[in-house]
């Protein structure tokens, strides 16, 4: 086995089919890109994020680059250039500096190529014809494509990778349950075509077609193939689109219209072709939808809240129970559900257990007093999830000070877990102090906060500097995990994994690219299959969505919990019926097992 086939088979044989998504805020900026001010021209430190594209990255890191790999860069301007960059004792070098950088337009590739033509603007790139060995592996490509703003820029340059060929599985069964021992399958497919250096869109290929030999799996019946995007229709009559050869025979199949409810052979994405062999033809089977996961009986029917949340149960007879009230009101019913404007809420109360920070400044330019919050919503949901956090390990936290000390960085006494409907939170303060106000991810604000580890926008260097973490003298590792690429099978696994083993849910909705969002999930509501429905989650932007005229004490309606329908579609989990997409989940561990391995285990939990 060659050392490229095993880096390429590492790296993306084993990571799971998604486009990329970009992290997460309020607006297009985030730390990964943004810096302190105006970074002065020092050389760039690349980072080529594979999370995007990972299956199952494992625990002790498995998955990540390692020295003497070797990535394409492209950097748009007149003319455009092409750099490979190669791992070497943990950096990418040659090193480049930001006036390296053209524009600010950047895309990464990997495996890197020596024969391209950057002034083309365009990429390509070929899939093998025998994918039964190496060639299999050596037919992907991770792409990631990111345009920066070089006057605010840092030289610490975040680039995700997404997969940009098409994964098809074929399956096939008999009619009496035995397959012949002969049996093999190939592919008729356009294997060469090109990329938008600066899009990362595949354009449909013009050259000639040819048969691809498939990869075939462990399981008898079950071969996979990689295929350049491209259209179906060419393939769906004349000289077939599938040969299969079986008991000494060939058999040709013609390409459904659709597959996976696409007319196309979509870039990262996987679709799975079942077939039946029959008195020697062959049949199309039930076509799966994209993997959903398993219905899930023990869910059917209920509703789970994150560990530590109680008493908010939602009417199950759902709307028929829930008042209706109007914002002219004096105030907003307590301890139970209520609807306004067409939504379902429940105000905050002390003892429920869940959390909703607030932003001060929800809308950019307005003339509230207080912070310059608007993009800071990833700090906001980082701060609940912290306030959660510290409240269930607060018994270990004071066995932490006694032994460790209380402030690593004095300046900035660690804030207090408590929190009101009277005061703001000292959590978010924290990060309103020392992050500016621009977009980043929730995960990226709870390691840091716990563990020092990097990721936020820090307001200047002395945070940086200074500042590495409360609890960094046990926690040496992140605590919050960040999965993107969802569908219905993996968001479904994610919440019911932080149910099951006492995690909190942090999410975001929208396009990075265009302006994402920061929120907090509390608890979830499940169909009669065993599928979230619904979610309970708090909204950092709606502190005044509620002002009432004329009242002058307005804290009674400053915190609130949300309902809201979950659909789901081939390209994703939705909002409800709105084209506002889920796009990343955070799942935050409480870190027993680190807390007990220094302080024993606690007769209960806390």
């Amino acid at each position: 086995m060659s050392r490229l086939f095993e880096d390429i088979l590492r790296k993306t044989v084993l990571l799971l089919w998604g486009a990329a998504l970009l992290m997460a805020g309020c607006s297009e900026s985030d730390p990964a890109t943004e810096g302190l001010g105006a970074a002065p021209d020092g050389e760039v430190e690349f980072v080529f994020d594979l999370s995007a594209a990972r299956a199952a990255i494992g625990e002790d890191g498995s998955g990540e680059f390692e020295d003497g790999d070797r990535i394409g860069l492209y950097v748009f301007g007149s003319p455009s250039q092409h750099f490979v960059l190669t791992r070497e004792n943990g950096a990418w070098r040659p090193k480049l500096k930001k006036s390296d950088l053209g524009d600010g337009k950047i895309s990464a590739y990997y495996p890197a190529r020596e024969d391209v033509q950057p002034e083309k603007n365009r990429h390509i790139h070929a899939v093998a014809s025998d994918q039964s060995g190496e060639g299999y592996a050596e037919s992907d490509m991770l792409w990631a494509h990111r345009e920066i703003d070089l006057s605010t820029v840092s030289n610490r340059i975040e680039l995700p990778f997404a997969h940009g060929m098409h994964r098809l599985k074929i399956r096939l069964t008999s009619a009496d349950g035995e397959l012949p021992e002969d049996l093999s399958v190939e592919v008729r497919n356009r294997n060469e075509g090109s990329f938008s250096l600066f899009t990362g869109t595949p354009q449909d290929p013009e050259t000639d077609e040819v048969w691809i030999t498939p990869h075939a799996g462990e399981t008898a019946g079950e071969f996979t193939a990689l295929l350049f995007p491209q259209k179906l229709a060419p393939y769906t009559s004349d000289d077939g689109w599938l040969r299969i050869h079986a008991g000494g025979k060939t058999i040709t199949f013609d390409a459904p219209n659709e597959i996976g409810g696409s007319k196309s052979f979509e870039a990262g994405k996987t679709t799975t072709l079942d077939l039946r062999l029959t008195d020697g033809n062959v049949e199309p089977g039930p076509e799966p939808d994209p993997d959903p996961g398993t219905p899930d009986p023990a869910y059917a029917n209920t509703i789970h809240w994150v560990y530590g949340v109680d008493g908010l149960d939602y009417p199950r007879n759902g709307e028929e129970t829930v008042p209706e009230v109007s914002p002219v009101l004096d105030k907003f019913p307590s301890g139970k559900w209520f609807r306004a404007s067409g939504r379902e809420y429940f105000n905050w109360q002390t003892g429920y257990g869940w959390y909703d920070c607030d932003k001060n400044n929800p809308e950019m330019g307005s003339s509230r007093p207080g912070y310059e919050d608007w993009n800071m919503c990833w700090a906001a949901s980082a701060s609940n999830l912290i306030h959660w956090w510290m409240y269930h390990n607060r018994e270990y936290i004071k066995m932490y000070d006694e032994k460790y000390g209380v402030d690593p960085w004095p300046k900035y006494p660690r804030p207090s877990y408590e929190f009101s409907d009277k005061e703001d939170s000292e959590v978010f303060d924290f990060f309103r102090e020392t992050c500016r106000n621009v977009g980043g991810s929730a995960h990226y604000g709870v390691n840091w906060f716990i563990a020092g580890t990097s990721g936020v926008p820090a307001n200047s260097q002395e945070v940086y500097d200074n500042f590495g973490g409360y609890f960094s003298k046990l926690f040496d590792h992140d605590v919050a995990t960040n999965y993107k690429s969802l569908r219905k099978g993996n968001f479904n696994r994610i919440v019911k994994d932080a149910f099951e083993h006492d995690r909190a849910l942090g999410f975001d909705i929208g396009d990075p690219p265009r302006g994402a969002h920061a929120m907090v999930i509390w608890g979830a509501e499940f169909d009669d299959t065993g599928y979230v429905s619904a979610i309970y989650y708090v909204d950092n932007n709606d502190h005044f969505d509620f002002e009432i005229i004329g009242i002058e004490d307005q804290t009674s309606q400053r915190h609130r919990l949300i309902r809201r329908e979950i659909t789901y579609r081939d390209s994703g989990v939705y909002m409800g019926t709105s084209q506002v997409v889920v796009n990343a989940l955070n799942e935050i561990d409480l870190g027993r097992d680190v807390w007990e391995r220094e302080f024993g285990k606690l007769l209960d939990k806390i």
